[in-house]
């Protein structure tokens, strides 16, 4: 697949034509960052036999920017969108922006830091630093977290990762949770 029809979230534009580069990845109900103009906008790859518009030569098309890191809409979301603006109305453009009306959802998962201990051996311990240690074995979680956990202020183990005790680990917000 070369050529995509974009649903573009502008409704006085209707659906634009785009060129796929090699080596991504498209398929109806991916949501795509496409060029127009000088601003980039988001849209979603439609079936071309579902949506009207002129030929453009291939040419004229531009590049798709990127495949958002998100799950394609499935077929019978892109349905009951197409449903939704015909039963109200409404552009289909507008229909389908609502359904995707967050666009924090578009951009992907967020990232947090953890800590957990590094195993190195303390030179100078202190007794909330002796607690932490024998509290926080194959723990992993953010600097609060660990506090309560092992039942000392925050101080304590920042103490502890200027000392190199605890190293810093940058996870996924939207991981999944680990096993019990």
């Amino acid at each position: 697949m070369n050529r995509v029809r974009c649903l573009v979230f502008n409704a006085a534009l209707g659906p634009l034509d785009y060129r796929v580069p090699a080596g991504m990845d498209v398929e109806p109900g991916s949501v795509v960052l496409a060029p127009l103009g000088p601003r980039q906008i988001i849209g979603v790859v439609w079936e071309a036999e579902r949506l009207p518009a002129t030929e453009v030569p291939e040419n004229k098309l531009r590049p798709l920017l990127q495949v958002l890191p998100v799950p394609p809409l499935p077929a019978p979301l892109r349905r009951l969108i197409e449903w939704t603006a015909d039963y109200y109305l409404a552009p289909l453009a507008s229909v389908a922006r609502m359904a995707l009306s967050s666009n924090a959802a578009l951009q992907g998962g967020g990232t947090i830091t953890e800590y957990r201990l590094t195993g190195r051996e303390p030179g100078r311990i202190t007794p909330q630093r002796a607690i932490a240690l024998d509290l926080l074995q194959d723990q992993q979680a953010t600097i609060r977290e660990l506090s309560e956990i092992a039942g000392v202020s925050d101080g304590v183990l920042r103490g502890m990762v200027n000392a190199g005790l605890l190293e810093a680990v940058v996870v996924d917000s939207d991981r999944p949770y680990p096993p019990a």
